[in-house]
């Protein structure tokens, strides 16, 4: 964890003090890990002295070289785990891995022969016995990749020494006492850590890893296959090698970065969501409604459950060789099953009475006994939160507001995903909390609208993802009634209310990402800037008809959402115009700008329109009171009239009726259906939406009396039908409509999809995101 090989690790420079406390010295051959650049050379080799012609001292090292070490090639810390699995050996069966009459005949038995492993007590346990075979593969990349999953192993086998089996059979009594030896080499691994800190102090101190940029772009016959749902890529937990998916059949791709090409998998088709076993050997994946997994290097793929995940969203596999995993679009909850395959179990299921929906994108933390993972809800993605499942109490708890699909990143970040861009916050693993704010660290992240990101790190801090924007995040446009469409040039974010200001000269924007705030673009500087700053939620903004202010709609005073105020240019502060109980949300001024139709919500099925007089912020009687749901309300722009939406028909329609003794007279100006009101600035037409989201316009006459005439299709937005509040408004000549659009998605999906790798990227998170902050 310090960045430090020992490179001399044998059992003469392992210490028991009397107190019991494991000391790792002799750290004189040490040497900082080096980037995949490493010299290779001789000069790498540990050093001969001439006192190694004494019996026992270079044998006793030699022993315990790893076959590269000997080899004199440049080394990782993948030499310690060898020399830790040497040690570990010979203490269980009393004799050397690799033993010899000479120096080279050591040297031999370690770069050509296995240990003899029928020396080792039949009843040493079959977990042990494994981790001592991963510890001494002779090819680096398939040994143990970290030694924190070895004290997985160990603690395992202490906490159930009875259950624990042998290669011979059932484990005996005996078996216990091996599993206590071996219990001691916990202590041994973290005194290598302890000796490794004292080794620092005494040199000066380790530059930073070098961050490292890689780029790839697929080619146009194989592109990336997106799945709206889960992860298209995968890196492995050392860092070495990357999983994808591709091409038209859905193809499993595995490449090692130290190569120039990937390979596919034969036959490994339809894949979802991969992801790559704790040492790196496997990848997982879902295949429709199965969990299946594949070795790195090709083979048939083992079915570990069928008929259990459809609907996957998502799965992280454990050191303890066990998969947690999400499906049933969440709703299932959080599920566990052997990679080996098994029995599915039910971890924790959403609380839908508190309105959570599902559990995706779940990810173990570090110790294995924690699951991080998102809850999704039915609000927009972006209000997603993101929590931390206790497996030993089943008991989960909120960290993070505002964000999906987090991983945790050592030392100590948790990364997650808001609208195509990576945000970071500092994570304290043992106490479970996280900083005051999250702060972007990478922009242009391929992001899913369902909250999935298509983005991995390994276990060192490297990071993979695929360039692009998020699906939710949205830009805005200008329509004209031909249905040509310009971008206002406004960058892509989860935009959800666009009001034109009076003026014509900048829109206010409800911005629906962790911040939920209120932003404003300016045309003619082509600007976009934040106006609200508080941590709660602001949204639903409305102009005064001066285009000085913004009356919008906040949960900042308590669990509702009142009304306050604020200037336009940001000055000032923000001023409470009401205290209800009641949820209100401001819809639209009258032209004197003396009143304000609101809506208040009683709940999800009612809500009443009534006024509200400025600016004094007296709430009046409701003006139309009755038992339909009323979102949205315009008044004309003489004053006169009120057109709305309400489904006392039995499906959603527009009205108009007087403003404001709406008693006297009703029309119902839609007839098949029609939702969001809008009137031309010069009062000749009223806009509405129909189902199939064309805008269609309707000629009127307000004066001496309201005439309404048959309505006429004039635009369609795709977009348009996807909304429940007004998400477009009309240019001041009545010529065009500014309407939120996925452009930025189309220009997305016409171009190659580009596969990135940033090698130690925890060191620039280390400079971006501040300890304290």
């Amino acid at each position: 964890e310090q960045g430090i090989i020992h490179r001399d690790l044998k059992p003469a420079n392992i210490k028991i003090r009397p107190d019991g406390t494991v000391k790792v010295l002799d750290f004189g051959l040490a040497k900082a890990l080096d980037g995949p650049g490493g010299s290779g050379g001789l000069e790498n080799s540990p050093t001969l002295s001439m006192h190694a012609t004494q019996a026992g001292i270079i044998l006793g090292t030699a022993a315990y070289m790893s076959p590269e070490q000997a080899r004199g090639k440049a080394v990782d810390r993948r030499a310690d785990i060898w020399a830790f699995g040497c040690v570990v050996y010979e203490m269980l069966s009393g004799q050397r891995a690799f033993d010899g009459d000479t120096i080279t005949d050591v040297i031999a038995a370690v770069v050509t022969r296995e240990p003899i492993w029928t020396a080792l007590p039949a009843d040493t346990p079959v977990a042990i016995g494994r981790l001592l075979r991963r510890c001494l593969m002779k090819a680096p990349e398939k040994r143990l990749p970290h030694i924190g999953v070895a004290r997985i192993e160990i603690d395992d086998a202490i906490a159930n020494p009875e259950t624990q089996e042998s290669a011979a059979g059932p484990a005996r009594p005996s078996a216990r006492n091996h599993v206590s030896v071996i219990g001691m080499t916990i202590a041994l691994g973290a005194a290598i850590v302890s000796g490794a800190a004292v080794w620092l102090l005494s040199r000066p101190a380790l530059s930073p890893r070098p961050v490292v940029r890689l780029q790839a772009t697929l080619p146009a016959t194989t592109p990336l296959a997106i799945d709206q749902f889960t992860q298209d890529l995968a890196l492995s937990p050392d860092g070495t090698h990357l999983a994808y998916v591709a091409g038209a059949q859905a193809q499993l791709y595995v490449r090692a970065l130290d190569r120039n090409d990937a390979t596919p998998l034969p036959g490994i088709v339809g894949v979802r969501g991969p992801f790559f076993s704790p040492d790196g050997e496997w990848v997982a994946f879902f295949q429709q409604a199965e969990l299946k997994k594949v070795s790195i290097r090709g083979g048939p793929a083992a079915t570990i459950c069928q008929n259990c995940a459809a609907g996957n969203r998502g799965g992280t596999w454990g050191a303890d060789d066990t998969i947690i995993f999400s499906a049933t679009g969440g709703s299932s909850g959080l599920l566990r099953v052997p990679a080996a395959g098994g029995l599915v179990v039910t971890l924790a299921k959403p609380d839908t009475r508190n309105g959570e929906q599902g559990y995706a994108w779940p990810e173990l933390l570090p110790g294995g006994q924690r699951v991080l993972f998102t809850i999704l809800s039915t609000g927009a993605i972006e209000t997603a939160l993101i929590a931390i499942h206790d497996l030993k109490t089943g008991v989960h708890h909120t960290v993070l507001r505002g964000g999906s699909d987090a991983r945790f990143v050592a030392p100590g970040y948790l990364v997650y995903a808001v609208a195509g861009t990576l945000r970071a916050i500092t994570f304290d693993l043992a106490g479970l909390t996280v900083g005051s704010n999250g702060i972007p660290v990478l922009e242009h992240v391929l992001t899913k609208a369902t909250g999935g990101a298509d983005f991995s790190v390994s276990r060192d801090g490297s990071l993979a993802y695929v360039s692009g924007e998020a699906e939710s995040a949205q830009t805005l446009a200008w329509i004209d009634r031909q249905g040509h469409e310009e971008p206002i040039g406004v960058p892509p974010r989860s935009y959800v209310v666009p009001r034109l200001s009076p003026d014509g000269q900048r829109v206010a924007l409800d911005v629906r990402d962790q911040e939920n705030d209120i932003w404003i673009w300016d045309f003619a500087r082509r600007v976009l800037t934040r106006l609200t700053f508080d941590r709660a939620t602001d949204q639903y903004p409305v102009w005064t008809p001066d285009s000085r202010r913004i009356v919008f709609a906040s949960s900042r005073a308590g669990a509702v959402q009142n009304l306050f105020v604020q200037l336009a240019d940001g000055t000032g502060g923000v001023e409470r115009l009401t205290t209800s109980t009641r949820g209100q949300i401001p819809l639209s001024f009258t032209p004197d700008g003396k009143s304000l139709v609101i809506r208040e919500v009683s709940d999800a099925s009612n809500s009443d329109l009534n006024v509200l007089a400025m600016p004094g912020g007296r709430v009046g009687a409701p003006l139309i009171n009755t038992a339909f749901t009323k979102p949205n309300a315009e008044v004309s722009p003489d004053g006169q009239w009120m057109a709305y939406q309400s489904n006392e028909s039995g499906q959603d329609e527009v009205h108009v009726r007087p403003y404001p003794n709406v008693e006297n007279g009703h029309w119902q100006i839609s007839t098949g259906g029609g939702t969001r009101p809008l009137w031309a600035r010069d009062g000749r037409e009223l806009f509405f939406v129909d189902p199939t989201g064309h805008i269609t316009s309707v000629p009127v006459q307000l004066t001496p009396t309201f005439v309404a005439g048959s309505p006429t299709v004039i635009a369609q937005v795709p977009n348009l039908s996807t909304s429940i509040v007004r998400n477009y408004d009309v240019s001041l000549d009545g010529r065009r409509f500014l309407v939120i659009t996925n452009a930025a998605r189309k220009d997305l999906l016409a171009t190659p999809l580009q596969l990135n790798v940033v090698l130690n990227w925890n060191e620039e998170l280390k400079r971006l995101v501040p300890t304290k902050h």
